[in-house]
């Protein structure tokens, strides 16, 4: 005995879809959007993406390295975080942190990290040159 079932938005009345071998379909809102910065300056912004009328960002992915100007002794402080503007290396929320020291690499994902609305995502090192890629989309604002 099977019973008929839909699920969908409410809302929008978009359902959700069945394959062809009984596999429920989940996906996420939207392609992975990426951007690279090179982070070559200490304590000095570098933004990744901006803030978008009734969307919000969700990071899905930081991907560094630290290169041969790095320290290979003492740490830098790589921080990637929420910002009240585009240019301001002011925290105001860390959405993550690490050390790294020449050589590192950091492969964070499959992440879901969800930035306020109307905040940029920055990210700043205390030591030169990181080269970074932060991935990540838009959702319909919460």
């Amino acid at each position: 005995m099977s019973l008929k079932q839909t699920i969908f938005d409410p809302k929008t009345k978009s359902q959700a879809k069945v394959s062809s071998i009984g596999q429920l379909v989940t996906s996420p809102f939207a392609y992975d959007l990426t951007k690279f910065n090179e982070l070559a300056v200490d304590d000095t912004a570098y933004n990744f993406y901006g803030p978008s009328s009734g969307e919000q960002f969700v990071i899905t992915g930081i991907y560094a390295r630290a290169d041969q100007q790095v320290s290979s002794t003492t740490d830098a402080t790589v921080i990637v975080y929420e910002a009240d503007a585009v240019d301001t290396a002011t925290v105001s929320k860390a959405l993550f942190q690490m050390a790294m020291v020449r050589g590192d690499q950091i492969q964070a994902g499959p992440l879901n990290i969800l930035v306020r609305p109307g905040k940029w995502v920055n990210a700043k090192t205390t030591d030169d040159d990181i080269h970074m890629n932060v991935t990540g989309y838009f959702i319909p604002e919460l």
